[in-house]
Formats: structure tokens, C-alpha cells, sequence
């Protein structure tokens, strides 16, 4: 299973990045259609607020985009959930929303986060992240083939 972290899904949104949009179009309809992706509210809200900053789209082109991407199924929120977020940041010393990205993702039973953000191929617990921009465009991009895991204080 593979989580969308909203960096991702933004490049699906808006037409800022033509490779990157046709790459995460793909990655979201691949996984809509598999029923094998996840995403959180978190994730729709960082969305909503990327596009109303940075998109200039009226307030209907934002909220279709975002009623679109709720084809994904998306993890409870839960203190349980925001627990686990805190335990990881202490943990790998990441930041506290990408935390709760990795909470989310191991809530949902994914093992790949797709993120531009987070650091490709690093592994949180049983998740392990994959920037699909930095692989084969068009298709499934390819897990780095040595993963890394990140402990406090650890360096990229």
C-alpha cells in the first residue's frame, strides 16, 4: 500500500510541473484504481491550503481538486494516531507533521510514502519513503535499493 503525502498530490492538482503533474496523475489513478492507496485528513487540508496560497484557481477548481483526491481512503484521526506522531518524532527526529505522515501511513498498513519532501529512501519503522520524482517517469517508480533508516540525530 502506498500513502500520498500532499506535496505529491499537488503536482496533481496544478499544472506547475507538467513531468511531475503527469507522474503523480499516474501514481493517484494507479492507486485509485488498485485500491491501494491512503491519505489523511492532514494531508487533504495541507492541500486545500497549498492551493489557495500558492494556485491562484477559483474556490471551485480547489474544491473539486480536493473532493477528487477523497477517492483515496484516509485514516481515522485519532489520539492514538497523534500519540504514535510524537513517539516517531522523538524517535527520528523528524518534523512533527511529517511524523504524523509516517503515523498515518503505518495506521493505514502502507509500507511506501510517496514524498518530495521527506528524504527519499529513508525507512520509518516499517514505511519507507519514495520521492516518485527522482525515479522512472510514467511508470512505478523504483524503491531505492538500499534503504536507510533514520535515528535521532542522524545526518542525511
Amino acid at each position: 500500500m502506498d500513502f500520498f503525502d500532499s506535496n505529491v498530490l499537488v503536482y496533481a492538482a496544478m499544472d506547475q510541473d507538467p513531468r511531475k503533474q503527469k507522474i503523480a496523475l499516474f501514481l493517484f489513478g494507479e492507486a485509485v484504481e488498485r485500491g491501494t492507496g491512503a491519505i489523511s485528513l492532514q494531508v487533504l487540508r495541507e492541500i486545500a491550503n497549498c492551493m489557495f496560497k500558492k494556485s491562484g484557481s477559483p474556490f471551485k477548481t480547489i474544491r473539486d481538486n480536493v473532493n477528487a483526491f477523497k477517492a483515496l481512503p484516509r485514516v481515522p484521526e485519532s489520539e492514538a494516531l497523534l500519540d504514535r506522531g510524537m513517539e516517531i518524532k522523538e524517535r527520528y527526529g523528524i518534523q512533527f507533521y511529517d511524523a504524523l505522515i509516517v503515523a498515518s501511513a503505518e495506521a493505514a498498513g502502507c509500507d511506501t510514502i510517496y514524498s518530495e519532501d521527506m528524504e527519499d529512501g529513508a525507512v520509518y519503522g516499517s514505511v519507507r519513503v519514495v520521492d516518485p520524482f527522482k525515479h522512472s517517469p510514467g511508470k512505478h517508480p523504483a524503491v531505492p535499493e538500499r534503504p536507510r533508516s533514520r535515528t535521532r540525530g542522524s545526518k542525511k
